[in-house]
């Protein structure tokens, strides 16, 4: 990760993504900064509904970020999991994980009606989605 040559440009850079968190206003009336780290004792019930706004909206976004990764993040390949491959010599076949190799972007699979067990590129396999 590199470094900002300006701390300014860092802070803009930082401020900028956040009022993305912010919430919802006016097109033409943009949402103010709001400074999450006053003393509350002497804040109005309006700017403490601000407050809970602002807060419930950061974590919503950053949960939505979390699920997005979740969503995108391929499974583990552990051995016994049942997989389907999609293409190559074996295609439309059932197999079963006995190993993966991450640097070479292959799984040792146990193909069903197969003697031996056969490595399998990444690109060739597919989840298995029973339709129960």
């Amino acid at each position: 990760m590199r470094k900002p040559g300006n701390k300014k440009d860092f802070d803009h850079g930082f401020w900028k993504a956040m009022q993305k968190d912010l919430p919802p206003g006016d097109e033409e009336d943009p949402p103010a900064h709001i400074d999450l780290t006053d003393d509350l004792s002497q804040a109005s019930a309006e700017e403490l509904e601000q407050r809970r706004r602002s807060l419930l909206s950061m974590l919503a976004n950053t949960e939505a970020r979390k699920q997005q990764v979740l969503r995108n993040r391929l499974p583990a390949l552990t051995p016994g999991l049942s997989i389907a491959i999609k293409s190559g010599p074996f295609r439309d076949r059932r197999a079963s994980v006995k190993d993966a190799d991450y640097i070479h972007s292959r799984a040792l699979l146990d193909i069903d009606g197969e003697q031996e067990d056969q490595w399998i590129d990444f690109a060739a396999l597919a989840p298995v989605h029973d339709k129960s």
